[in-house]
């Protein structure tokens, strides 16, 4: 068979299309993105990663096409013998490995699907499911934190291994534990370690967990905190949260809940453009 991949609105390698690319070509099949121009696939696979963005407008009318995703349908899956298997990276000619160690999450956040699509957290492998000598690793696990045991012995795998990583999805600063911080400080970093303050109520929390940090020899200058906006909070209190983030030696990091809320696209603007964040206040930047 000739099977045809399509990512609808991926902004990374897509995981489930490149495990599906492995499988299909173990059957002996050919497997490639697909260009619409010139390809005419026996099938074909879409994924989609969000309900709010624009469907693929390409799609031929005479062809099986199979589609997944949480953009489409979150009950929807991979059989067990795919979701098993090791990512096709040369798919995307991606040169560092990326997957889950555990699913789920504790949380119920109400902004979140992750609780209704993946369940109660869980283990489900290490990196060496899907990494093998790569220099760098991207984590997409949602609650890494919230399985003590676990988190142990996957930093404790990026430490012996020497990889940078990429812990894309951040980790719960309220789970957070002198032990905890003392491994992430010799984790090799390529990006920022990420967190949340996405409720008011948490602050005290947040100054705890940053303080966990500094004392388990984090560099805050390694630290981001994303902070979500237009959700269940107040302008001022957007403020306040991005002040006190900056006050204590961290990266606040804006993600608009609505962007195409004009007040939203500026507040984040005026963060997340470090520039103008270190040089003019909010105030300021506001009435210009």
């Amino acid at each position: 068979m000739n099977i045809g991949i399509v990512a609808v609105d991926s902004k990374i390698p897509n995981l489930a299309l490149m495990k599906l690319s492995t499988w299909h070509k173990a059957q002996g099949d050919s497997v490639k993105v697909y260009e619409p121009l010139f390809d005419r696939p026996d099938r074909l696979y879409a994924s989609k990663v969000f309900n709010f963005t624009a469907d693929y407008a390409y799609f031929p009318a005479d062809v099986e096409i199979v589609r997944g995703g949480t953009g489409y349908d979150m009950a929807v899956e991979l059989p067990a013998e795919v979701e098993a298997m090791y990512p096709d990276y040369d798919l995307y000619q991606c040169d560092y490995a990326m997957g889950f160690t555990t699913r789920g999450c504790i949380r119920r956040c109400p902004f979140c699907v992750v609780p209704a699509k993946e369940g109660p957290i869980r283990a489900v492998g290490d990196i060496h499911d899907f990494w093998r000598g790569q220099e760098r690793l991207m984590l997409l696990d949602n609650n890494l934190t919230a399985l003590p045991e676990h988190f142990e012995l996957v930093v404790r795998q990026m430490i012996r291994e020497r990889v940078k990583v990429n812990f894309s999805q951040g980790l719960d600063i309220r789970l957070l534990t002198l032990e905890m911080a003392e491994l992430l400080s010799q984790v090799r970093l390529w990006k920022q370690i990420h967190f949340a303050w996405d409720d008011m109520r948490i602050e005290g929390s947040v100054r705890r967990g940053i303080e966990t940090l500094k004392r388990g020899g984090v560099s805050l200058h390694d630290v981001t905190f994303y902070v979500l906006i237009g959700f269940n909070s107040t302008p001022a209190e957007d403020l306040h949260r991005v002040e006190t983030l900056r006050g204590l030696g961290v990266n606040p990091f804006v993600m608009p809940f609505n962007k195409q809320d004009r007040y939203q696209r500026r507040f984040a603007r005026w963060v997340n453009h470090k520039a103008i964040f270190k040089s003019v206040a909010w105030g300021e930047y506001r009435a210009g």
